[in-house]
């Protein structure tokens, strides 16, 4: 059984993925994490909280095996011009959780934006990840610019690459196959 730390804001759709997950034997969805067990981590908001988890308790570090995190963006914002909600609402949490070192794998908004419901992507990611193409890549925060700020600056498209590739980015979804496992629930 895999063990999801949720970090979700209080939404309709956040409360459908909670409600999915707690509901599907396959998954223990834990209120706290500790050092004696290993978790998948889903935000869909900002990463406030996660980043706090990971300042007060660093060595939790170990025991994430994946953040998806249901925001950013690899191309344009909702906004400003280049900057998405989630990552705008603490810039410098969202900096800190991908510097970390923890993998992140990024659901974007260049791919959910066409999504009836994008917070289950979350759970569609759980049950069949061959749902989602994905591309490693570095991601770094702009965190000092004024026209770039909160930009989610990523190495996919680049010949320059990050010496650090411990994130992945969602490119694509399948949609079919992503429609079938949302109109199940």
């Amino acid at each position: 059984m895999k063990n999801v730390y949720l970090s979700l804001e209080n939404s309709l759709e956040n409360q459908q993925l909670r409600a999915l997950i707690e509901n599907d034997s396959q998954f223990n969805a834990v209120d706290k994490m500790n050092d004696q067990q290993h978790y998948t981590v889903i935000v869909n908001g900002p990463l406030t909280e996660l980043s706090n988890l990971l300042l007060n308790h660093y060595s939790l570090k170990n025991n994430i095996d994946e953040v998806l995190f249901i925001g950013g963006t690899d191309c344009y914002g909702d906004v400003t011009t280049v900057g998405e909600k989630n990552v705008m609402a603490d810039v410098k949490s969202a900096q800190s959780v991908f510097l970390s070192g923890v993998k992140v794998v990024v659901c974007g908004l260049n791919v959910t934006r066409e999504m009836e419901n994008r917070a289950l992507a979350g759970y569609v990611y759980l049950k069949d990840k061959s749902v989602f193409t994905l591309e490693n890549c570095g991601i770094f925060i702009e965190t000092k610019g004024t026209v770039c700020y909160g930009k989610m600056v990523n190495d996919v498209y680049s010949d320059a690459q990050f010496a650090d590739q411990h994130c992945q980015m969602v490119m694509a979804i399948d949609k079919e196959k992503y429609l079938t496992f949302v109109n199940k629930y």
